[in-house]
């Protein structure tokens, strides 16, 4: 990792990385722990404000299987840290040490359709080979894959015991199918398994469904019966969203319990803005986001610039802002000056909450800015040839 410190008007802290999130492979095995708080990323966006301990030698099995099913970044950073968060309540950070997960080695089989692998949770299709492509195009949108994948996480003690295990069942709103011909030629279509604002039922059935089965999956393993499990379901988004999903429901169980008893609805929700349902929940931060918008073009006159912001809240009280800074900037200066510019003004509009910024451009993300109400503000400007 290496670090540069830049002075700028607004007293920011620019900090360029080209460090690696949790122990990529290719960093010494020295087994650490690192607050992940004080690492950042060019392939992950910086992990809000967790507070964990990590164990960053211990690497997971499956950790190249989000890559492969989870169809943007967004997603793959919200499924981990959302996850966490969740966690915290069962699992406090300052008695517990985070590591990925260790123990659940099958998920591979589990997210594949039951009549392909034993223990697949999709549901089971029936197809045969004299079917043609549209036919089993048909089949396979009336049964979709709700499951898309299964993330695992573990908290130990400073001896690394197990103390707990945390699983969250990442369910698709979208089925992306792709079908063969006889000819080799791939057929695309889509089935929506679920409206963005908020889970359809059938979602939310058969993820606590498959959720069950998986307890007691877990409880057969050796070792596990009586390990404390914290399991959730997280709706995922639709392809190259530049937002994440989110978490909707979770369950507790502690050693003694062998299935779930009570799932818990997340109390946060989640607004996009620009909307109409935004505008309609809180039309002050509504109104604010249109003023910093249309301040940051009428400033950078030159530049397309285009603002798509989340706004967390439980009940009326908004928790945090995440907003994602869409330019077409690429250049190191440009983006420093943006920074040096941006920063004070979002300051100005949202002086009270949390916000997280991503400045994005084509060749990537480029920034990001973290400012805490009362805290002064730190910049990551990400060094992706580092």
């Amino acid at each position: 990792m290496k670090k540069r410190l830049i002075a700028t008007s607004a007293s920011l802290l620019l900090i360029l990385s080209g460090c690696n999130f949790m122990g990529i492979p290719g960093e010494s095995d020295t087994e650490n722990t690192n607050l992940v708080t004080q690492q950042t990323t060019s392939e992950n966006e910086t992990n809000e404000y967790l507070r964990y301990n990590v164990k960053s030698s211990a690497f997971s099995k499956n950790r190249d299987l989000i890559t492969n099913q989870v169809n943007n970044r967004v997603d793959m950073n919200e499924i981990e840290t959302g996850l966490m968060s969740i966690s915290e309540e069962y699992f406090p950070a300052e008695d517990y040490i985070y590591q990925e997960g260790q123990h659940l080695e099958e998920i591979r089989s589990w997210i594949r359709r039951e009549s392909n692998d034993e223990l697949g949770l999709n549901p089971a299709i029936e197809v045969e080979e004299s079917m043609g492509w549209e036919k089993i195009m048909e089949i396979k949108k009336e049964s979709p894959m709700y499951l898309g994948y299964v993330h695992e996480q573990n908290y130990v003690d400073k001896e690394g015991n197990l103390k707990g295990i945390s699983i969250a069942l990442a369910m698709n709103s979208v089925d992306y199918i792709t079908v063969d011909d006889n000819m080799g030629l791939k057929h695309f279509d889509t089935k929506e398994i679920s409206g963005l604002d908020e889970p359809s039922k059938k979602m939310v059935s058969e993820g606590k469904k498959m959720a069950g089965t998986i307890i007691n999956r877990i409880r057969q393993k050796e070792g596990l019966a009586n390990i404390p499990v914290v399991i959730s379901l997280y709706q995922l988004e639709k392809k190259n969203s530049v937002l994440p999903g989110s978490y909707f429901s979770y369950a507790y169980l502690d050693s003694n319990d062998k299935s779930i008893k009570k799932w818990r609805d997340t109390e946060k929700q989640e607004y996009l803005f620009p909307s109409d349902e935004a505008e309609e929940h809180d039309r002050v931060v509504s109104n604010r986001f249109k003023g910093l918008e249309e301040d940051m073009n009428s400033f950078f006159v030159d530049r397309t610039i285009q603002l798509v912001s989340k706004g967390t809240y439980i009940g009326s009280d908004m928790q945090k802002m995440v907003i994602n800074v869409n330019t077409d900037m690429t250049q190191y200066g440009e983006i420093v000056g943006f920074v040096q510019a941006f920063t004070p003004e979002i300051q100005d509009f949202f002086p009270h909450e949390p916000v997280y910024i991503y400045v994005k451009t084509p060749e990537g993300t480029a920034a990001t800015i973290l400012l805490e109400p009362e805290q002064e503000p730190a910049v990551h400007i990400h060094d992706n040839g580092s």
